[in-house]
């Protein structure tokens, strides 16, 4: 990182961190969801800062950030939530998952053997994955990231995919 990617970062930083926090405190109401995504969107400006010293007006894409992982990180607690509200409502899976240490051990060898499969990938595919089914970003966000064509991000999840359906046919019901 250059001196003046670091004095631009400061400077755009110290423009809207401020309005940025204040803004997603009001539409949250929670401080703390507020503080943690302007801290996410600050880093993820931090990776692309090139992209927003080129920008014509910065400061609109830094609100635009903050906005996209504020709604990126509700959709993520919308999926959680919406996965806990079925286990709730499902009695057989609360059975399932309280059940005995016979099917815990179960489990664990099933959550070893798809680590241990997602480890046999290419080392790119494994990335790629990874960003993909982990860290929930979409093929965009890691085609920017990885300066890679979204179409070969796309064929590259698809692969993976495939090759973990294969992996891991002996675990299915």
């Amino acid at each position: 990182m250059t001196a003046k990617n670091e004095i631009f970062f400061k400077k755009l930083f110290e423009e809207t961190h401020g309005k940025a926090f204040n803004f997603l405190k009001a539409l949250s109401k929670d401080e703390n969801v507020a503080r943690e995504v302007v801290q996410t969107s600050f880093i993820k400006i931090w990776k692309n800062i090139e992209k927003f010293k080129n920008h014509p007006n910065p400061q609109a894409l830094v609100y635009t950030t903050v906005k996209n992982v504020f709604l990126d990180e509700m959709r993520k607690q919308n999926r959680l939530n919406a996965v806990l509200t079925s286990i709730e409502e499902n009695e057989h899976l609360n059975h399932t998952i309280a059940d005995t240490g016979e099917d815990s051990s179960i489990a664990g060898e099933t959550f070893t053997e798809v680590h241990r499969a997602i480890r046999k990938l290419p080392e790119r595919l494994q990335r790629i994955y990874t960003l993909y089914q982990f860290e929930e970003l979409t093929p965009l966000e890691i085609a920017d990231t990885l300066q890679l064509s979204i179409t070969t991000i796309r064929t590259n999840i698809e692969t993976a995919k495939l090759f973990l359906r294969k992996e891991l046919r002996k675990y299915r019901n």
